[in-house]
């Protein structure tokens, strides 16, 4: 296994400043290299850190794609230059090569500690569950999305998301800080256990499916007319049936859920989808059995 460095990236969001913090904190106190493998630390969105903003132009975590159509005299906006110098500091042919990408989220939504997904890439699955077998953390699997993509992880051979909730947007918190610095702080030693045989991944993998998204209530102008339901709110990754509540709307009716499927929502009422007309993602439970392909990948790096 030659893992030599991996990338921790912060404030690819930034508003989202608790993962700044913790990098900078687990930057003083640690090692950068340990177990063979050095961490390069980078903030993702510096300008939009600065200001307080979610982004400048464009949301960064969508604008890693077309690389090679970029055209640097037609394009101005600063997250499409910022992806591109991104990848090309730190990506897998860069100046600072990178096997791993780790992107360090915060969410408004009460999403506990959690594992982010894009795609079955076998070095993904491998990753995701050395740390779901660590920490219990729950696993949302994003695809077949056309409308959200060119995400910072995919443009590295293996990556994850760690998102952490729920968090006002430019607010401190040290509960939050402390997880992020505790998985940072194991990632290395996990991976230095599976290179030398003394753990195996779980057998299974249990995994919540993207399977779609859920717009607010609207109006005729196209104005959100209706809030998430009480009993919803705060309910990530609980299980929703037919004839559930979903929303108030304004004149006092309760949209209900109305399909036979089971589902489980996540991102519930998080902030920064408003824009994107998302008030929740849903899912699928799904188990699927560890194979030894992950690990054969994971070791080929």
């Amino acid at each position: 296994m030659t893992v030599q460095r991996i990338l921790i990236v912060s404030g690819t969001h930034g508003n989202e400043i608790n993962p700044v913090w913790a990098v900078k904190q687990f930057n003083r106190k640690e090692n950068n290299l340990n177990n063979g493998i050095k961490y390069e630390y980078i903030i993702g969105n510096p300008a939009a850190y600065e200001k307080g903003f979610r982004y400048i132009d464009v949301d960064l975590n969508r604008s890693f794609k077309d690389f090679e159509n970029f055209d640097p005299h037609k394009n101005s906006f600063y997250e499409t230059y910022r992806a591109n110098f991104l990848v090309d500091e730190f990506g897998i042919d860069g100046s600072k090569p990178c096997q791993i990408a780790i992107d360090l989220h915060t969410t408004t939504s009460n999403m506990g500690t959690s594992i982010v997904m894009y795609g079955r890439r076998s070095k993904d699955f491998c990753l995701a569950a050395l740390l779901q077998n660590k920490f219990g953390l729950p696993i949302y699997l994003h695809e077949k999305d056309k409308a959200q993509t060119g995400f910072l992880v995919e443009a590295w051979p293996c990556g994850l998301v760690i998102e952490i909730g729920a968090v006002a947007q430019n607010f401190y918190d040290q509960n939050i800080i402390n997880r992020f610095t505790l998985i940072i702080s194991s990632l290395r030693e996990e991976i230095d256990k599976l290179k030398n045989k003394l753990i195996e991944l779980p057998k299974e993998l249990v995994v919540h499916v993207h399977e779609g998204s859920i717009d607010y209530p609207r109006d005729e102008k196209g104005d959100i007319d209706g809030i998430i339901h009480p009993e919803r709110i705060n309910q990530d990754w609980k299980m929703i049936k037919k004839g559930d509540p979903l929303f108030l709307d304004s004149q006092g009716i309760i949209h209900k859920y109305e399909r036979d499927q089971l589902i489980w929502p996540v991102f519930i009422g998080e902030v920064a989808y408003k824009e994107k007309k998302i008030a929740m993602s849903y899912t699928k439970k799904e188990v699927i059995c560890s194979k030894k392909q992950w690990v054969q990948e994971f070791e080929s790096f």
